[in-house]
């Protein structure tokens, strides 16, 4: 009998606990809650638009245009390199990156399963084909607007479909952008020193190994951010205890099962680097076997990310390709119309083609939640002038 009580205790405290525990999962507007995010916040049209956006885009185009001249590339013979690129690898190229996407999609749905957005709790995640749209839509905002701007809009999204916690949404996804920095480096930085060897400069090579020690202690940072919680939320003052609760928990919580995330993180990274990597072999444009070839393609990809990082410009136009070009160089100083036809069709991909695939999609998305929100202002007139009918 006591184990029959105590079952049917626990029986009825159960949907008490997934209630519970939903209500802090949900968004909240109340005091201590998520603050909300609007559309007119998030606007795209606005932020491309705006003079911040503009003008900073304006400085970057025309230093490149003056380092271009600067340097004598040859705009023809740069468009003559590109014609005459292996279609076949280049093809390659855009088919790895885009396979990218689906292994960003698992890795990203796992951080948030480890947040708490389970059924257990409540919480009834978007499909697999849903994500991977939200990510894609967070890309194409990345390479329209400065700010990096397509995290939040992702977080943003993923609300407006599963209603759920915006704070701890976009604490998932800086937890992922962590993740995804951390490996970078750890790749990027034996990737420089292997692929340039003698000839990396002194001080470049002593920055290289500052910066990996830096990781290492990010690292161990990280774990002790995990390990006194508590500790730290006593020193944030209480007014915000709601807020530093709810990123924390969406933060630090997605760090779990960390061998099969790194392992997700280590493939996006491989992709990336295969996609310059066929880039490279479809114009000749590095010299050895396949290995180096490779190292050398790994360095300047992973470099090519973390010029992404700066938030100056849109999709780090301007900087991301003069810093290729730089990197490029060390390898080929004096063939910088191979460089610059390179660099085209490798952010002929990682650029063009998310801005046009994208607008594509934001505007099939875009006429599918008006076509939502249009049914469901015709419900309510319907319920309404139902209890007219009745009356009369």
């Amino acid at each position: 009998m006591i184990t029959s009580d105590k079952s049917s205790a626990s029986e009825q405290n159960q949907p008490e606990d997934i209630e519970e525990k939903k209500s802090e999962l949900l968004q909240s507007q109340e005091a201590g809650g998520d603050p909300e995010i609007t559309r007119d916040q998030l606007s795209l049209g606005k932020r491309l638009l705006n003079w911040r956006t503009i003008i900073p885009l304006v400085i970057v185009i025309a230093s490149l245009v003056y380092v271009v001249h600067k340097e004598n590339i040859d705009p023809q013979q740069t468009w003559d390199t590109v014609r005459s690129a292996n279609l076949l690898f280049y093809l390659v190229a855009f088919f790895v990156y885009y396979l990218s996407f689906p292994i960003r999609t698992v890795r990203w749905r796992m951080l948030l399963v480890n947040a708490g957005f389970t059924r257990a709790n409540g919480i009834k995640l978007p499909g697999f084909f849903k994500l991977l749209e939200i990510i894609y839509l967070s890309f194409f905002a990345n390479v329209v607007v400065p700010a990096r701007l397509g995290e939040l809009y992702r977080a943003y999204l993923l609300r407006q479909e599963a209603g759920v916690s915006a704070t701890r949404t976009f604490g998932t996804v800086l937890a992922e952008r962590l993740l995804d920095f951390i490996v970078l480096l750890l790749l990027f930085i034996p990737a420089a020193i292997i692929s340039l060897h003698e000839n990396i400069p002194t001080q470049l090579r002593f920055g290289l190994y500052a910066t990996l020690a830096l990781v290492m202690v990010g690292i161990v940072s990280l774990i002790a951010l995990r390990l006194f919680r508590s500790h730290i939320g006593r020193i944030v003052p209480e007014r915000f205890h709601g807020h530093y609760n709810h990123f924390q928990e969406g933060t630090l919580g997605s760090f779990k099962r960390v061998p099969a995330l790194t392992g997700l993180t280590i493939t996006v990274w491989s992709f990336e680097a295969l996609r310059f990597f066929f880039v490279a072999l479809s114009l000749h444009l590095f010299n050895g076997n396949i290995g180096q070839i490779f190292v050398a393609s790994l360095f300047i990809a992973l470099g090519e990310s973390l010029l992404t990082i700066v938030p100056f410009t849109a999709g780090g136009v301007g900087l991301v390709e003069g810093g290729m070009l730089a990197m490029i160089a060390l390898f080929h100083p004096n063939t910088l119309s191979l460089a610059a036809a390179a660099i085209l069709l490798d952010r002929s991909i990682s650029l063009f083609s998310i801005l046009i695939f994208g607008f594509i999609l934001f505007m099939v998305a875009f006429g599918r939640q008006t076509a939502r929100q249009k049914k469901r202002i015709n419900q309510s007139i319907t319920v309404q002038k139902e209890p007219a009918v009745a009356q009369k």
